[in-house]
């Protein structure tokens, strides 16, 4: 191979250490940095194995993206073990001019980037999460191919277990080689692989099923859907997000189902109706056009009304939780903060009431949609006495230290910030550590296993009595009867929201008698 190829090849994998191989996996030729990646001298290493510089259980894998590579193919990078311990990143090209040899490269894994996503043990290909998020950095000129194989843990069961790890891993080193620049395994039965629109059909369904047939068993029809990203009036992001939105759903309702004939036709739809149904969610947030409905949060001693929680209501009210999710899974939970923000803030300066509204992590967590918040908080400080703001958690926020300074100007305006559904996610905890706040609402799967067993009630107690020794206020969610609102008061908790309580009123401005409840 002429040396400025390898060169060229070895500066386009940006990598640490290159090496050459014939058709038997003998090294021929090294290049960069081979003492520090595999603790051995360049000239040693010729003329020996490829294979001995991994890790014995990553043989078959490398022996498989090996097999797979064709003449003019360039493949990777993946991450694999070495022999030494360390991780690696193997990138692997075959050019025309150089015969049955084939060039590899090995890099450092960029240990300044962020944390690197989870791989599938069985295929060795990025896990579900991993590929969502390599779709969310994706060009509007990629493209989705998706496949899904009906039948594939059977087809595993019909072999040894060492045969079945072969057969998962062929699979993932089908896709590895196919010309994704990412490919994934996202359900039990279902693979996705993102590649440049331009480059077409990646021919993923005829890879799997050779790796199938090569293991003696006969495989299934396997169905390839190829779908780009380009969605007409929506923002690059909006575009991207829906398409995870889209996947997220597919591999969680298994559809497109086992028995249809038309995947492609099927999840294009799909897509379809996504992109629409965000576009139209928009339109809604832009102008405000969805109406509120107040919950009264009570004294659970006396029953007397503390303040309002400020509900968003849709058009259907049995599509508002799927809507909220829908928003909040699509990225624009920030916008919709800041149109109920305005909307209840109108309300609190009409009538003499205090009205709790959801502000969403990730506006907490986003310095330019915090900004927004504060501005129009900052000017309605008038009402700050008589509003309060509850976090959701429907976004982990990672710098608790900059939320904490956000929290700390919500409350220096004289705004009073809480905590919703305590307890439901794994950063309650930290949160409560982290942010000084003025009270927290305990999520209603915990409230309503009050008295299931002696340990749970214990817990809920203790965290009660945690956020009492804090001087922060408690308020119990789905309180559906009085005898629900008695665990609740003896346990120790303030405040109580829930149907015996009080249902939601759509108008809160109308004496406490003309007031119209909302759906249940």
């Amino acid at each position: 191979m002429p040396h400025r190829a390898r060169l060229l090849g070895f500066c386009f994998t940006n990598a640490d250490f290159l090496f050459e191989m014939d058709a038997q996996g003998i090294i021929q030729f090294t290049a960069g940095a081979a003492t520090d990646l595999v603790q051995q001298g360049s000239d040693a290493l010729v003329g020996r194995s490829a294979a001995d510089l991994f890790k014995p259980s990553e043989d078959r894998k490398f022996a498989a993206f090996v097999k797979l590579l064709k003449i003019g193919e360039r493949a990777g990078p993946f991450n694999l073990t070495l022999a030494t311990g360390a991780e690696a990143n193997l990138a692997m090209f075959r050019l025309p001019e150089n015969g049955a040899n084939i060039s590899c490269t090995l890099a450092r894994p960029d240990t300044g980037a962020a944390t690197m996503p989870a791989i599938d043990p069985r295929t060795g290909l990025v896990s579900r999460d991993g590929f969502m998020a390599a779709a969310e950095k994706a060009d509007a000129g990629d493209a989705l191919t998706l496949v899904t194989v009906p039948g594939l843990p059977e087809l595993c069961a019909q072999l040894t277990p060492d045969n079945a790890d072969a057969l998962m891993e062929s699979i993932g080193a089908s896709l590895e080689t196919s010309g994704a620049s990412t490919a994934g395994r996202i359900s039990e039965t279902s693979f996705g692989a993102l590649a440049p629109a331009a480059c077409g059909s990646l021919g993923l369904a005829g890879k799997i099923t050779a790796a199938i047939t090569a293991n003696g068993l006969q495989a299934p029809r396997i169905d390839e859907s190829w779908i780009g990203l380009q969605g007409p009036g929506l923002s690059a992001g909006q575009r991207i997000l829906s398409l995870r939105y889209v996947v997220e759903k597919f591999a969680e309702t298994g559809k497109v189902d086992r028995g249809a004939r038309d995947i492609a036709a099927t999840f294009s739809g799909m897509m379809n109706e996504t992109q629409k149904r965000l576009a139209d969610i928009m339109r809604t947030v832009e102008k405000g056009d969805f109406s509120i409905a107040y919950q009264p949060i009570c004294d659970l001693v006396t029953r007397k009304v503390s303040h309002y929680e400020a509900l968003v209501r849709f058009t259907k009210p049995a599509d508002t939780g799927e809507t909220v999710k829908f928003i909040e899974a699509l990225g624009i939970a920030n916008a919709f903060d800041l149109a109920i923000a305005t909307k209840v803030l109108d309300v609190i300066e009409q009538a003499d009431v205090h009205v709790a509204f959801n502000v969403s992590g990730a506006t907490i967590a986003s310095p330019a949609s915090f900004g927004m918040l504060a501005e129009i908080l900052a000017r309605r400080r008038k009402v700050a006495s008589r509003t309060l703001i509850e976090i959701t958690e429907t976004a982990a926020i990672v710098d608790l230290e900059s939320a904490g300074k956000a929290i700390a100007a919500l409350r220096n305006m004289g705004y009073r910030v809480g905590l919703d559904d305590f307890g439901a996610g794994s950063a309650s905890i930290n949160y409560l550590h982290a942010f000084q706040v003025d009270f927290v609402k305990f999520d209603g799967a915990m409230v309503v296993k009050m008295g299931s067993s002696p340990r749970h009630d214990a817990l809920l107690a203790g965290l009660v009595k945690l956020c009492r020794d804090l001087g922060v206020t408690t308020i119990a969610e789905w309180i559906e009867s009085r005898d629900m609102a008695g665990r609740a008061s003896e346990m120790g908790f303030h405040h109580g929201q829930g149907k015996w309580l009080g249902p939601p009123v759509l108008d809160i401005l109308a004496p406490p008698s003309r007031r119209q409840a909302s759906w249940g």
